[in-house]
């Protein structure tokens, strides 16, 4: 039976778990999202000590730059670059919440709409840091061919120099390199995504798994 005492004690412990995730460190850490900025945008949003910065997936190329203030689960946010209508004076306030590998942020108060209305209600994915490893030409060349969720949506699979590319021009993906995360996982930087090539029962490749917001199968068409 649990006494008074113990159960005040647990559901301190809860309460402080729970504040934990909610209102726990952004600093020097980086997140992933698709922002519509006149059509989607794959970004990354990356918290130094005090200062914060969006940008690009696909090539680094610098949406807004902000100073940011952190208190409880208020983030006060203020340009100082970048792309935006906003002002150097005009501070956007959001609410913030951390649970698990994902980061939301919602709209308190803004008075600048060009930020507001690109970021208000974003749920952002941690971004993970991969290390650099070698996967042996002969693997690579197994993957090699053209993938597709539909006839109308394919991509190509190519490799060059022991590098693994991927290029499908419906889905608007120019030719970009593959980062190996394993022999048959990798990293695609310029969508900021996983991928995994599957194997059949008899070790013939046959799809490939895009893991986004939901995962996406294509599947080995030629």
């Amino acid at each position: 039976m649990i006494t008074r005492t113990k159960k005040a004690f647990v559901i301190l412990i809860i309460t402080i778990l729970e504040f934990s995730m909610v209102s726990g460190q952004i600093e020097n850490t980086r997140w992933k999202a698709t922002l519509q900025i006149n059509g989607p945008v794959n970004s990354i949003i990356d918290f130094k000590r005090d200062s914060v910065s969006v940008y690009t997936t696909a090539d680094s190329n610098i949406i807004e730059q902000m100073t940011y203030k952190k208190r409880d689960t208020l983030l006060s946010l203020l340009k100082f670059d970048g792309q935006s209508d906003c002002d150097n004076n005009t501070i956007g306030n959001y609410s913030f919440q951390l649970r698990g590998d994902s980061l939301l942020l919602r709209l308190v108060k803004d008075d600048c709409d060009d930020r507001s209305s690109v970021i208000s209600n974003t749920v952002w994915k941690k971004l993970q840091v991969y290390p650099v490893i070698k996967v042996a030409d002969a693997i690579l060349k197994q993957y090699t061919g053209v993938y597709a969720t539909d006839p109308a949506h394919p991509i190509t699979i190519s490799l060059e120099n022991g590098i693994l590319y991927a290029e499908g021009k419906n889905n608007n993906l120019p030719k970009s390199a593959f980062t190996p995360i394993s022999a048959s996982k990798f990293f695609l930087k310029i969508a900021a995504v996983e991928m995994d090539f599957v194997r059949d029962a008899n070790g013939s490749v046959v799809k490939l798994i895009s893991h986004e917001e939901k995962d996406y199968e294509l599947k080995k068409i030629k």
